[in-house]
């Protein structure tokens, strides 16, 4: 399916509301009681289905409950708020995908992505795709670009909203191939893949979970797909939840066959590499927000 290849790639992170309660473990077991997951979206998004398919793995293996909370709205920026303002005890997590930077560099007063929460591993990898309606005319991206040129301002993209990655990714590639293109925002990814297949929106960006099903059905084409593999630094001494249960439950043939489906790896790693992996892509999606003139809706 790849006709090309683009420097972008889609994660799942997850986040703690605070150390304190694996600073005390060696004093006192954690956890204790009842773990909860906010995830900032829909039931049966990426980071939902991960989140569900770890929780009940995690609650055998902690002995406690563990929740799931849907706190959908705002570019996840809801569901962040919820984590931030929880008690610093290590009990409320967040499972989030790769547009906890990107929401933050568009609505710079909603939370600080680097400093607010504490990180804790990279679940998954991903790749995003390039997408056109069946009816748009191009094949490829060369052809992509011949269109456009050809007619400025008349070729409209969807996003599921202002500020996110899919919204962002377009702009830089607007930016790389000299060309224009009408952004259309949605409420959500469901709703801007709707007008896709219906045509009323010609180009997307988005996983290749959700893409692939879709061109192999005939309604859509990839016109790319890719990632760019960051670099991160020689990892520290592991943490209590990176070197136990997360990181093996990521190695399970049961999760990685879930993430496969959602067109996802897993990853893995330190908090130290993940808040650098944070830090690098709050800083770039601010430049690309500033240079763009991006603002909220």
């Amino acid at each position: 399916m790849r006709s090309g290849t683009t420097p972008v790639a889609r994660a799942v992170f997850l986040f703690l509301s605070g150390w304190l309660a694996l600073a005390a473990a060696a004093q006192t077991q954690y956890p204790s009681r009842m773990v909860r997951a906010i995830v900032p979206y829909t039931p049966g998004s990426s980071a939902d289905l991960i989140a569900r398919n770890l929780g009940p793995r995690l609650s055998e293996g902690w002995k406690v409950p563990f929740l799931v909370d849907n706190r959908a709205g705002a570019s996840g920026i809801i569901g962040v708020q919820a984590v931030a303002a929880a008690p610093a005890d290590g009990y409320t997590l967040l499972i989030i995908a790769d547009n906890f930077a990107s929401a933050a560099s568009v609505r710079r007063n909603a939370y600080d992505p680097v400093n607010d929460l504490d990180p804790v591993i990279l679940l998954a990898r991903g790749d995003y795709a390039l997408m056109a309606s069946a009816s748009f005319p191009a094949k490829s991206v060369d052809e992509l670009v011949v269109t456009a040129r050809a007619n400025p301002g008349k070729i409209y993209y969807a996003s599921p909203g202002s500020g996110l990655p899919a919204h962002l990714m377009m702009e830089v590639f607007k930016s790389a191939m000299g060309i224009e293109l009408v952004h259309v925002p949605y409420k959500n990814n469901a709703a801007a893949v709707t007008d896709l297949l219906g045509g009323q929106v010609s180009l997307m960006f988005a996983s290749v979970g959700v893409a692939l099903p879709l061109a192999e059905g005939g309604r859509i084409r990839i016109l790319a797909a890719g990632a760019a593999k960051r670099a991160a630094r020689t990892p520290g001494v592991p943490s209590f939840i990176e070197s136990g249960d997360v990181a093996t439950l990521l190695k399970e043939p049961a999760v990685a066959e879930l993430m496969l489906k959602q067109g996802m790896t897993p990853a893995g790693g330190t908090p130290e590499e993940l808040h650098d992996l944070i830090r690098s892509d709050f800083e770039r999606w601010t430049r690309i927000v500033r240079e763009a003139n991006i603002k909220a809706d």
